[in-house]
């Protein structure tokens, strides 16, 4: 099989299992807490990647110290953003729907090309400013046509969308060559230490009785974070993070399917019509030529560094709203 085929189908397996993951967070929820959910999955998880890590073939060289180095603190800083993107994706899910945080998710999609432009200077395509304005308008019609149903929990799930698609491209840029396990058990164990550390310093810990009855669903890490990022990572090996981000509007979809399958959630047909704007609004930008970074003797070059400067400021002044909400929010 080839390998394009072959990464293809990865994701494909990856973003099936994300999908489903949302009505089974949504039932936990119900019990425990979201950071207690989203520690006990990346624990349970990372628990799933130690094997991988622990049993190195001997035939296999091992990897330079530096590039172990360059994985370790990669792994550290994915894992911080996969940390935070999880818990507040889990608040707007306590109170959303699992169809519609499917699909708001899947925003990050679109994200990926803006991050692109602040990180490295690679300023976006007409095509890339399309999908933005398509996957806008189909929040505001997901959110029912008005701003009146666009509150905290969906603006904590779009902030979410900003750490996803970080951690798109970190992953992109530190497992496209050589073995990367050691990458994806620090990404999974920095977010299973961080969020349990805070789920037992703000005293968010489960009874025994409640922790049980919910092991079947964080248990389900073994699969949305050991089998996913897997699948994501041996992907990305081949896929460039924009090419990568083709099938991860699927995983909406998959979360639409079994929120009205297994939760009896209905949509109508004006969230059904934004719904496609937003997945059109992610399949669009992925047809753009790569864009040619800019340099410093590049005319542009000023003007762009200003206004990378003020998307970076205006992404992490509405992350860090989003998570002040979050605080208060008490659980």
């Amino acid at each position: 099989m080839p390998l394009k085929i072959r990464a293809l189908c990865l994701l494909l397996a990856a973003t099936f299992i994300w999908g489903f993951s949302y009505p089974i967070s949504l039932a936990a929820l119900k019990e425990i807490s979201p950071w207690a959910l989203a520690g006990l999955r990346y624990m349970f998880g990372a628990l799933s990647l130690a094997p991988l890590v622990l049993r190195r073939r001997a035939p296999t060289p091992p990897p330079a110290s530096g590039r172990l180095a360059l994985w370790f603190w990669g792994g550290l800083l994915s894992g911080c953003c996969l940390s935070c993107g999880a818990v507040m994706q889990l608040y707007g899910l306590a109170r959303t729907p699992a169809s519609q945080v499917g699909f708001m998710t899947s925003l990050y999609v679109s994200l990926v090309p803006v991050l692109a432009f602040i990180f490295d200077a690679l300023p976006p395509r007409p095509a890339v400013l399309a999908g933005l304005a398509a996957s806008l308008t189909g929040l505001y019609l997901l959110a029912g046509g008005s701003l009146e149903g666009f509150g905290p929990p969906q603006s904590l799930i779009l902030a979410a969308d900003v750490f996803w698609a970080l951690q798109v491209i970190i992953t992109g840029r530190l497992a496209l060559r050589d073995d990367a396990n050691l990458f994806m058990l620090t990404q999974a164990a920095t977010s299973a230490a961080l969020t349990l550390s805070l789920t037992a310093m703000f005293g968010y810990w489960p009874s025994w009785p409640a922790f049980i009855h919910t092991l079947p669903f964080t248990m389900f890490g073994i699969l949305s974070v050991g089998v996913g990022y897997i699948c994501q990572t041996r992907a990305q090996r081949v896929l460039p993070p924009t090419s990568a981000a083709l099938l991860f509007p699927l995983q909406s979809v998959m979360a639409a399917a079994a929120g009205v399958f297994f939760l009896g959630e209905s949509m109508n047909q004006r969230m059904l019509w934004g719904a496609a704007a937003i997945i059109l609004g992610c399949l669009i930008p992925q047809f753009a030529r790569e864009p040619l970074q800019l340099t410093p003797g590049h005319p542009s070059y000023r003007a762009a560094l200003v206004l990378r400067l003020a998307l970076g400021a205006s992404l992490a002044l509405g992350t860090a709203g989003s998570l002040v909400w979050v605080w208060s929010a008490g659980g």
